[in-house]
């Protein structure tokens, strides 16, 4: 029996050598359930999740993490390149639709990701919107710009003592910048170095305006992690830099005076504020 399917599951039937009765019976299993051929065929134990993550890497050349590639050590966190097909990838790539269609079609290409308080979701949100816009084949730039407690370097299996932002506006380096490239394909990260005395002084001067111009140029899409605003007023630097920021607070735990005030903020540093999410993850 003749089936209609995608490239990706045609990708995947020739990859995995499926057989026509095994081809079958998932399509039968994704139609009584309603799903996707390829949820189906690693619901059914007839592809392996490894498989079915070489299939659509292949075919799209999709950022994606998967034992074959080596990129187990990457963070759980990174749903969107661990679990591409799950609820919490789905809810990211649908916050990158919204930014697509509104801030990137009215020409902002930089964002800086806030959060009121430690643990609202920031480092989270930032990391996976970013692999999100790499999988849309956009040149994708994360910047970590949290000079007090960085966390995306661990996040994608990069030396946390290794260069970074604070060392290139320590020894004000602008044009040598220690970018990580292709930590996923199309995914390149800046890292913040080493933790300096004094990050907030670093932030505001001149060179810090200076490299946010010169990524602005470099990449399609350059995203910022920044410290929580109610603890450190660096957030506001670096907003102010940017031009243009997403608050994120985690549901039923940000307060609601706090991210009115962080919002109220970030206007007063000529911050357009592009969205609001509250992080259930």
């Amino acid at each position: 029996m003749n089936y209609t399917l995608d490239n990706v599951a045609q990708e995947l039937v020739s990859f995995a050598k499926l057989s026509e009765s095994q081809i079958g019976q998932i399509h039968a299993y994704a139609k009584a359930r309603a799903i996707s051929f390829l949820e189906a065929a690693v619901d059914t134990g007839l592809v392996k999740r490894e498989t079915l993550m070489t299939a659509l890497s292949r075919q799209y050349n999709y950022p994606i993490i998967h034992d074959e590639d080596g990129l187990a050590g990457l963070s759980q966190e990174l749903v969107v390149g661990h679990e591409p097909f799950g609820a919490a990838a789905e809810i990211v790539r649908s916050i990158r639709t919204s930014l697509v269609s509104t801030a990137v079609a009215q020409g902002l290409r930089s964002f800086v990701i806030v959060g009121p308080r430690e643990g609202q979701g920031a480092s989270f949100l930032a990391s996976n919107l970013a692999v999100a816009f790499a999988q849309m084949s956009v040149n994708t730039l994360l910047v970590d710009t949290n000079l007090r407690d960085p966390r995306i370097a661990g996040m994608f299996g990069v030396d946390p003592n290794g260069e970074g932002l604070s060392d290139v506006l320590l020894r004000m380096r602008v044009d040598d910048l220690p970018i990580v490239r292709d930590v996923l394909p199309g995914l390149s990260i800046l890292p913040s170095g080493g933790i300096p005395p004094n990050p907030q002084e670093l932030l505001c001067g001149a060179d810090f305006v200076a490299v946010t111009a010169k990524l602005a140029r470099d990449y399609g899409i350059v995203i910022y992690d920044s410290p929580s605003a109610m603890d450190y007023s660096d957030a506001y630097v670096i907003a102010s830099r940017v031009g243009s920021a997403i608050v994120v607070g985690r549901q039923n735990h940000a307060r609601f005076d706090d991210l009115k005030s962080v919002a109220e903020k970030l206007r007063g540093h000529q911050c357009t504020i592009v969205g609001t999410i509250a992080n259930d993850f």
